[in-house]
């Protein structure tokens, strides 16, 4: 893990560096972790996609914390990012920017291990592939790609990012099994999953995704699905 924590307070920069190598030593894992004072210092040596994670404040000198997260996603960096401020002022803007988590100062230790390891989880789910077959030739889907899947004719669809729609003929229920234990995808109605990393809002009609498409639900039922994806989205505070 390559990881970058950005604070003006040195203080806070060694407490929240204290508990993240706790956290990654305890699972094993490398983490390299580099510290900066302010969002300027860090784009003097920044690169889009270097970094797996990182963590900021908001308010830092000139450049605050919500304008560097949106200089990072105008580059198209898809590292997790998470706010670590005094502050819930910005905590609706973060989403703008597609920001994992808002914690306030002073943060519990506990809180921030927690959502270390729901971002874990979401990374090793997104580092996995779906192996197809389509059109007689075999095909690897990144599950991170995979926008959501439902089913025409005798052939399920997979909705992705950057390959359209993938076509395959095996049953839904088969492909159901294929994603077993990822958490990140929901059933909107039979013959329909999304993949909730990729919503971008949730209206009456259903989900609208980060490509613009709207992905309706089944009527009955509906609220439990808003529910559902409110706790996944959710999900660091209720474990």
């Amino acid at each position: 893990m390559n990881i970058a924590i950005l604070d003006d307070s040195k203080e806070d920069l060694k407490q929240i560096r204290s508990v993240i190598s706790s956290y990654y030593k305890s699972q094993n894992t490398d983490a390299d972790i580099h510290l900066y004072s302010s969002a300027e210092s860090f784009f003097q040596k920044y690169s889009p996609g270097i970094y797996d994670l990182i963590i900021m404040d908001i308010y830092m000198g000139n450049m605050t914390g919500m304008d560097a997260a949106k200089k990072l996603r105008e580059a198209k960096d898809s590292a997790a990012l998470i706010f670590i401020t005094s502050s819930d002022s910005y905590a609706v803007e973060s989403y703008d920017v597609n920001a994992s988590y808002y914690l306030l100062k002073p943060f519990q230790p506990e809180k921030l291990c927690r959502i270390l390891s729901t971002i874990q989880v979401k990374q090793s789910q997104n580092s996995r592939y779906i192996e197809l077959v389509s059109d007689r030739t075999p095909v690897k889907i990144p599950v991170r790609s995979i926008l959501y899947v439902d089913t025409y004719r005798n052939a399920i669809q997979v909705h992705t990012t950057d390959a359209g729609v993938i076509r395959s003929y095996i049953t839904f229920q088969k492909f159901e099994e294929l994603l077993a234990g990822m958490k990140c995808f929901l059933s909107c109605y039979r013959g329909c999953i999304v993949n909730m990393d990729h919503i971008e809002q949730s209206t009456d009609e259903g989900f609208i995704m980060d490509n613009q498409e709207l992905v309706t639900i089944r009527k009955r039922g509906s609220n439990a699905i808003k529910k559902a994806y409110l706790e996944y989205l959710f999900s660091s505070d209720s474990e």
